[in-house]
């Protein structure tokens, strides 16, 4: 018994899907991946795990390249069903150490049993079964039973085939590819920490044994020390057999003083489960309680195939001879549709075949059985042992049944009579619980929202690499950094004394158009702004990611900045004058201080920048001889020599003036044409 797996598969339907929508698309699996979901427990449980023996930095970064940056997952909210794999992969890249795709997601498997404490599961999974067996045939009860706390799951369906000595086959059903390697790491810490057991496996599939409409299933050899476990069977089935042979002497020698024992009939069995009923290998009836020979009392159910008034509601699978075999200690849930009203006597209604919903309807009823499938070998048949799911009184009238016709040992009786009391405060509450889930979802996306926003207002004042190292916990004086060579551009108005004419309102709103027209060329190329003093902007290329294109990056820009101020001294009466100085070098930069922090450049460059900008001309872009000579690498700059100019603090420096880019024109084929003709 098992309440873990179940958190894996959740069907989100969407509010505009009616039922009969539902229905359709219940065994598109197509369909089904894309509305399934994830519970928010797997990354919780995921998460505590790896940051504490990974850190908190490596979970960030995994969050971050499957991109959930700053995400916090709620346990019961919904995530897309393919971020354990895509955070699986992220792991193999981060953590490295010859890890492969299905070690991580074993390790993510161990991780979900390991916090399995947190939310108090661990005592739930002591109680399971004696032994590592009966666990792993009591994992689809479980499922059932969480069923009432997760009411839109869509669990995997687990089941064992085969048992020996060794170990288990186990057949593995999900709509999910690719998940046996978590199912291993479930199983094996579970094994490990509940069982004291080590298990194995010979190979996981990478590819599913069958691929239909039922899903994708698997078959899955575990081995482990299972002796213990198959000893005790074999003692039980020990006792069974001395039983029956004591039985057989005692026919043979009895004395009147001691009368032989007396084996149970069928006709007994079939009083104690009303609702049961027997059947072969054909899936003929051939037997059934005598409550179900009332509900079908216009027509006898003997003789009838099974596939003709039932089908398998849970677990979905084939209702064949096969699957039932192997599902004998498996909760199985039988819908039978009753025999309508208006329809002739000699007639029986076929079964819906598809997933319809237990309320309140006109005829015709569906009877809803839930038990356990016992193959009996001395019968050749197999005989369900079940009681019917009754919710409340007006569905037991719908039914046409009373409370007598239960069963006492059923609990049947005492469930109607519980249900009948509480179904209209659970509705309620329910119907609370999703209200508010509703409105955590948009609190979420508004959550979300305002991250984004504030996350756009952090990085136009720091750049992104150095805020998610903030972000990280690490010091501001840690994210200083020296670069061998950057490009640092400054550029000024010139004619600031002709806008302060103007009323300070228009002074601020030009200059707001100005510079809002300088950050649009910013945009367009690989430079980062680094500040606006008064009326002085400054560039800087190759910095805080590196690259080597920065001198080209920045002179693009300052070609731009020219251009854009041209277009704007036309749109307006006054004319906007602008000089820019840009030179190359080393420099250093980082954050300083923890009140308004900026990411600011220090170093010799930056003066000698400075004194390019302050030494140009309005309308000019001037450039250091360094500068220069790194242009040199890229075609289609024009430059002409300005001569020597003396710099403050610097002395007599070369420069340049840079005239405009003219990328050079590539040779077409009618060039070459009208050269040969030549």
């Amino acid at each position: 018994m098992y309440p873990f797996i179940f958190f894996i598969f959740k069907v989100k339907l969407p509010r505009s899907l009616n039922w009969e929508t539902q229905k359709q698309n219940f065994f598109d699996f197509s369909t089904l991946n894309q509305l399934s979901r994830m519970y928010g427990i797997i990354f919780v449980t995921i998460g505590s795990i790896v940051q504490a023996e990974y850190g908190t930095d490596l979970w960030f970064s995994l969050l971050e390249k499957v991109g959930y940056r700053n995400i916090v997952f709620c346990t019961h909210s919904v995530y897309p069903d393919d971020l354990v794999a895509n955070l699986a992969k992220a792991a193999v890249t981060e953590i490295g150490n010859g890890l492969t795709l299905n070690d991580v997601l074993m390790y993510f498997g161990r991780c979900f049993i390991r916090a399995a404490g947190t939310f108090g599961y661990d005592k739930f999974i002591k109680r399971c079964g004696r032994f590592f067996c009966d666990f792993l045939s009591g994992i689809d009860s479980v499922h059932l039973h969480m069923k009432y706390t997760y009411p839109k799951m869509d669990n995997p369906f687990i089941y064992v085939l085969e048992e020996d000595e060794n170990g288990v086959v186990i057949h593995y059903r999900t709509s999910r590819s690719g998940f046996p390697p978590f199912l291993f790491g479930i199983l094996d810490q579970v094994a490990k920490d509940f069982y004291d057991l080590r298990i194995s496996t010979p190979l996981l599939p990478e590819k599913p044994n069958e691929n239909n409409e039922e899903g994708l299933k698997y078959r899955i050899r575990i081995n482990f020390d299972n002796r213990n476990y198959m000893a005790c069977k074999a003692m039980q089935n020990g006792a069974i057999a001395l039983e029956r042979k004591g039985n057989f002497l005692g026919n043979l020698k009895f004395n009147k003083q001691q009368k032989p024992l007396i084996e149970l009939s069928n006709g007994i069995l079939l009083q104690l489960f009303p609702f049961s009923l027997i059947f072969r290998s054909d899936l003929k009836i051939i037997s059934v309680g005598y409550q179900l020979k009332q509900l079908f009392s216009r027509r006898k159910l003997i003789g009838h195939s099974l596939l003709e008034v039932a089908t398998l509601r849970r677990p979905r699978l084939n209702l064949s001879w096969e699957n039932l075999v192997t599902l004998q200690r498996v909760t199985c849930e039988l819908e039978m549709m009753l025999v309508t009203q208006n329809n002739d006597e000699n007639s029986l209604s076929k079964v819906s075949r598809t997933m319809s919903p237990r309320s309140k309807r006109a005829e015709p009823n569906y009877l809803l059985l839930r038990g356990e499938m016992r193959h009996v070998k001395d019968w050749q048949a197999i005989i369900y042992l079940c009681n019917p799911l009754i919710d409340n009184i007006d569905d037991l009238s719908e039914l046409g049944l009373k409370l007598s016709d239960l069963s006492l040992h059923g609990h049947g009786r005492e469930m109607v009579m519980t249900g009948q009391q509480h179904t209209s405060r659970l509705e309620d509450l329910y119907e609370r619980a999703e209200e508010k889930a509703n409105q955590l979802q948009v609190t979420h996306e508004l959550l979300d929202e305002w991250k984004m926003q504030g996350d756009e207002l952090l990085y136009s004042m720091i750049p992104q690499s150095i805020a998610e190292s903030l972000r990280r916990g690490q010091k501001p004086i840690d994210t200083c950094e020296a670069f061998e060579c950057v490009t640092i551009s400054f550029v000024e108005m010139t004619n600031m004394d002709d806008l302060m004419t103007k009323s300070a309102l228009e002074a601020v709103n030009f200059m707001n158009a100005v510079f809002s027209a300088l950050d649009n060329v910013i945009d367009q190329h690989n430079v980062y702004k680094v500040e606006t003093i008064g009326n002085v902007y400054m560039v800087v290329g190759g910095a805080p990611t590196k690259n080597e294109t920065h001198i080209k990056d920045v002179c693009m820009v300052a070609l731009g900045f020219c251009d854009a101020m041209d277009d704007l001294s036309m749109n307006n009466d006054t004319g906007v004058h602008i000089r820019i100085g840009v030179h190359s070098g080393p420099a250093v930069a980082g954050v300083l201080g923890r009140k308004m922090p900026r990411y600011c450049f220090f170093g010799d460059t930056v003066n000698t920048a400075a004194r390019m900008q302050s030494t140009s001309l309005a309308g000019k872009i001037q450039i250091s001889r360094v500068a220069y000579n790194l242009l040199q690498c890229f075609d289609g700059f024009i430059c002409e020599p300005r001569g020597i100019v003396m710099v403050k603090g610097k002395g007599e420096m070369e420069t340049h003036w840079l005239l405009r880019y003219q990328p050079l024109r590539k040779k077409s084929s009618l060039d070459d044409e009208e050269s040969d003709f030549l």
